[in-house]
Order: structure tokens, then C-alpha cells, then sequence
């Protein structure tokens, strides 16, 4: 690949902003009250900061295309590797449409036309219409999506966070009255309850998205120096996108669990009401979302795609895993497309789309954890076993790094279990899909590399 194609820092910047901060988050925080900020820091210590650490260093040390499939094959061999890579592609099936769900809500306020989102049936058809224009932009390379990423970031991004930020701070200046009392009892919590550490593991999923910047180092000017510095300056935005507009966000309105999907739109409804703006807040709003998830999704479909065809050379039929003149796997990522599609379709069965995302969000929260699992594992072997090779960026001090990994996976492995767990009121319909679907999933990735190696061992 030509030096012209390659990915600098402010370019990886732009990528990692956009594939991992997510403003609908700041909507779901909220719907927990002022105790969302403690969260948010909690989130970052436990979580953020070990996996960011953690993939900088991989990244830096074993700059291959491929990602976490490359690191977790290096310490445990290829069946392990083709596992984390097929949980990791599987994952996605259910995050990808709650994503479109909420570009589909973003593009009805954009034409302000709301009512749009008050239907699944329209929204679910509208989302697999995006998806498939998207995918077939992305299968021009990582050159086209980092372009998508580099408009999406500032305007589809930056700019509705220093909105929402700047009309919260405009209205608790202005002298209106808070719509949430914050006092330093509300913004510690008072007591550990099981929803609320719930609460917590949903918001580590909004942190995550960092270990995709793995998948695309062979596409990177000088990974060793870009890595380290695109991960500090990604996470110093985005822990502070998340604490600022989530205050913001609560000064101006109180939204309920069901008013997820349009919370964004409520909070600018009220802004623009509030000080008789002679445009529409909402409207404004919904176009810079639609850029954001147009260039995240890009960026997203692309890299899990990557992960697995690099993992499962020896498992996939090489049809299957065909490139195209652009070096994309593109039956791998038309496959992800039809899977995708089918699950917007029966998700437009759920009464309404804030429950259908809700949903969406708990399936994708297990599912995307798994992989972390062995992306920590192969990072402690990888640290205790190859002691003298160079690791350009890297934790100095042994003990520290371990420590450091073994906080990220019981923050890992302790939303796994919690995920399992159902929550108050949750409908026999709503739970099985969370479960049954990573189980069903990792049987058939089990089926395929048996297949694969029985396959290879006859010829």
C-alpha cells in the first residue's frame, strides 16, 4: 500500500473518536440522574485507561494487520485466535443495528419528520438501506473510510458536543431552573444496587472500540509513535465529551429508560423552545448524527471483516474469503450485510424502537465482551513470555502492567456474568436473545474449525 494511503495521527484520531464515542450514550447515562458522571469516571479507570494501555502496547509492538486476532494467535495459537475473531464478527451482527436504528432516528429529525421513529417497521427498512449503501462504500478500502471518518468526526461528532454542552451551559447561566437536582449526595451514589451496576457495565460498553485501531496498523505511518499518540489524545476527548455533555444534558431535561432512542431530540426540542431559536435544534442535530454513524460505520464494518479473514485462513473456504481489487474481503462483509439485514427486519417486530435499541444494546454488550477475554489473556502471556522484544510503547514496570490487565478483566469478565443476570421486568423474549445468541454463535464457530482442520488434514 502507498505511503499516500496511509493513516497519520490525526487521521486515527478521527477514526477512533468516531467508531467509539457515542452521544446516544450521554442519553442512556442519563436516565440514571447525577450519579452518571461518577460512573462515567469509574467506567474510565476500571476499564478505558487498561484496555487503551493495553492495545497501545500490542499494537505498537506487533504492528500487523489484524488486530486482536494477530496478538491472541501469538500467545495461544489458532483456534484461540479464530475464536476471539469470530466472537468479535459476530458481536457486531447485533451492535451494527442499534446504530442504525439511531442513524434512521437521526435522519427523521434531520427532515423533520419525527413520526418516522415512532415506527419499526419504517425504521428497520430505512437502517438496512443505509447499512448496504455504507457497505458497499466500504469495500473501496481503509482509504474510503477514513475519508467518511474524517468528515464524520468534527461535524457528525465535535459539533453536537459542543452543542448540547454549550446550550446546557448557556441555560444554567441564563438563570433557568436545573431539571435535575445535583448536590453531592444525587452525584455519589448511596448504595450499590443490582441495576446500577448494571448500569455500570452498559456504560464500559460506550467505552469501548479502541482494540478495532489493532486491525488497521499495517495501514498506519509509523504505528510505533501514531499508536500511543492518536489512544492519549482519543481519550482525553472522549472522557471529557461524556462527563461535560451528560451534565449538560441533565441540567435541561430528565428522560425515562423508554425515551432512549429520541432523548437527544427531546433535550434539543427544549432548547430551542426555551430561547425561541429561529431554527430547529433537532434538525440540526440529526444531519451531524447522520455524518457520525455514516463514518463510524464505515470504519466498524470494515475492521471486524479484516480481523476474521486474517484469523481464519485455515478455517474459511477461500471463496469465502476472496478479496477484492481493493484487498477487502468482500463476501465476508456482503455475508455481515444480509445477517444484518434480517436482524433489523425481526427487530421491527418489538412495540417500540427505544425497546428494540434497548435490546439491541444488552445483546451487543455480552457478545462484545467475550473477546476481550482473550485479548487480555494473550496481552499477560505476551508480557510474561516475551520479555526481551521491543516494545516501543509499553507499561515500564512489569508488575504494574499485570496489575493493570488483571484490572480490565475482572471488570470484563465481571459484566459477562452481570449481563447474564436478567434485569427487573425483563420479558422472557427480551432475555433469551442476549443469551442464546452468543451460545448459539460460538457452537458454530466451534462447528466451523473443526470442520476447517478436518478439512486441511485431508488434503
Amino acid at each position: 500500500m502507498g505511503q499516500s494511503k496511509k493513516l497519520g495521527v490525526l487521521a486515527l484520531s478521527f477514526l477512533s473518536i468516531n467508531s467509539i464515542l457515542g452521544l446516544r450514550n450521554i442519553a442512556f447515562a442519563s436516565t440514571i440522574g447525577p450519579s452518571a458522571m461518577f460512573y462515567w469516571i469509574i467506567a474510565a479507570i476500571i476499564y478505558f485507561i487498561p484496555l487503551g494501555l493495553i492495545v497501545a502496547e500490542l499494537s505498537t509492538t506487533y504492528p500487523n494487520q489484524g488486530g486482536m486476532g494477530v496478538w491472541v494467535r501469538k500467545a495461544f495459537g489458532e483456534k484461540a485466535s479464530f475464536l476471539c475473531s469470530w466472537f468479535f464478527w459476530i458481536a457486531n451482527f447485533t451492535y451494527y443495528p442499534s446504530l442504525l436504528l439511531t442513524t434512521t432516528i437521526a435522519i427523521a429529525y434531520g427532515i423533520n419528520q419525527p413520526g418516522i421513529a415512532n415506527n419499526p417497521m419504517k425504521t428497520a427498512i430505512i437502517s438496512s438501506i443505509i447499512f448496504w449503501i455504507v457497505t458497499l462504500l466500504t469495500l473501496k478500502g481503509t482509504k474510503m473510510s477514513g475519508r467518511l471518518a474524517s468528515i464524520g468526526a468534527p461535524l457528525g461528532v465535535l459539533v453536537p458536543a459542543i452543542l448540547i454542552f454549550g446550550f446546557g451551559i448557556y441555560s444554567m447561566l441564563s438563570g433557568e431552573t436545573s431539571a435535575t437536582n445535583f448536590t453531592s449526595e444525587s452525584i455519589m451514589p448511596n448504595n450499590l444496587s443490582f441495576g446500577t451496576i448494571m448500569f455500570l457495565s452498559t456504560l464500559m460498553f460506550g467505552f469501548s472500540g479502541a482494540e478495532m485501531l489493532g486491525t488497521i496498523a499495517g495501514n498506519v505511518k509509523n504505528p510505533q509513535k501514531t499508536f500511543p499518540r492518536a489512544i492519549l489524545i482519543t481519550s482525553i476527548i472522549i472522557a471529557t465529551v461524556y462527563i461535560l455533555a451528560t451534565i449538560a444534558f441533565q441540567f435541561v431535561i430528565t428522560i425515562s429508560s423508554d425515551q432512549t432512542a429520541t432523548a437527544l431530540y427531546l433535550f434539543a426540542d427544549k432548547i430551542t423552545n426555551q430561547f425561541g431559536l429561529s431554527f430547529s435544534l433537532s434538525q440540526i442535530l440529526g444531519i451531524c448524527f447522520v455524518l457520525a454513524f455514516v463514518g463510524s460505520l464505515s470504519f466498524l464494518i470494515l475492521n471486524p471483516s479484516v480481523m476474521i479473514a486474517e484469523s481464519a485462513k485455515e478455517v474459511l473456504s477461500k471463496n469465502l474469503l476472496k478479496k477484492n481489487k481493493d484487498g477487502m474481503p468482500a463476501t465476508l462483509v456482503k455475508g455481515q450485510a444480509i445477517a444484518v439485514t434480517l436482524i433489523l427486519l425481526l427487530s421491527a417486530f418489538v412495540p417500540s424502537v427505544s425497546s428494540a435499541l434497548n435490546m439491541l444494546i444488552l445483546m451487543s454488550t455480552l457478545a462484545f465482551f467475550i473477546p476481550y477475554v482473550f485479548l487480555i489473556s494473550a496481552y499477560i502471556k505476551l508480557r510474561m513470555t516475551e520479555k526481551n522484544i521491543e516494545r516501543p510503547f509499553k507499561i515500564k514496570n512489569n508488575k504494574v502492567a499485570i496489575t493493570v490487565a488483571l484490572v480490565g478483566m475482572l471488570s470484563v469478565v465481571g459484566t459477562i456474568l452481570l449481563t447474564l443476570i436478567p434485569a427487573p421486568g425483563t420479558t422472557l423474549l427480551e432475555y433469551l436473545p442476549i443469551v442464546l445468541g452468543p451460545v448459539l454463535f460460538g457452537c458454530i464457530g466451534f462447528i466451523l474449525y473443526r470442520n476447517g482442520n478436518l478439512a486441511k488434514s485431508k488434503k
